[in-house]
């Protein structure tokens, strides 16, 4: 059932996951083609915002920061993994894999050479405190518009 709570959340988290991302970049190597991160974080964040974010303050369950910083943890894991994923399947389009299960820990390879990357203080303290503020916003306005 959409509600408020859902799309304040789905937003919000989208606006993060851009602002993170573009924090993010100047840590990669000038040849990552990053074209589509922000893009993809701000899909993220819809996705956890509407079905993560959104129903656990509308039933009030949990405490509000938590509830917010969950929320970015799981949109971080949530790109990482699509951002892993893509590049998995470039990598397999050019052949560098020979059987299915190494592409599939391919996956997993990519994702921990993405988080080394992108695991800088800077980030992952923007990423958590915008989680918590998103969370207590998220909360004001699931109380307000019952």
């Amino acid at each position: 059932m959409p509600t408020f709570s859902r799309l304040v959340a789905a937003v919000l988290f989208a606006v993060l996951g851009v602002g993170v991302s573009f924090l993010a970049m100047p840590y990669f190597e000038p040849v990552t083609r990053l074209d589509g991160l922000p893009l993809g974080a701000a899909a993220a964040g819809v996705i956890v915002g509407w079905y993560f974010t959104g129903p656990r303050f509308q039933r009030q369950t949990g405490d509000a920061i938590a509830i917010g910083m969950t929320s970015a943890v799981a949109q971080a894991v949530l790109t990482l993994f699509g951002f892993s994923a893509k590049l998995m399947i470039d990598r397999a389009f050019r052949s560098t894999y020979d059987t299915v299960m190494e592409a599939v820990v391919g996956v997993f390879d990519a994702a921990l050479e993405y988080l080394v990357i992108v695991g800088q203080p800077d980030v992952v303290l923007a990423a958590l405190i915008g989680g918590a503020v998103i969370g207590i916003i998220t909360n004001w306005v699931s109380v307000r518009t019952r």
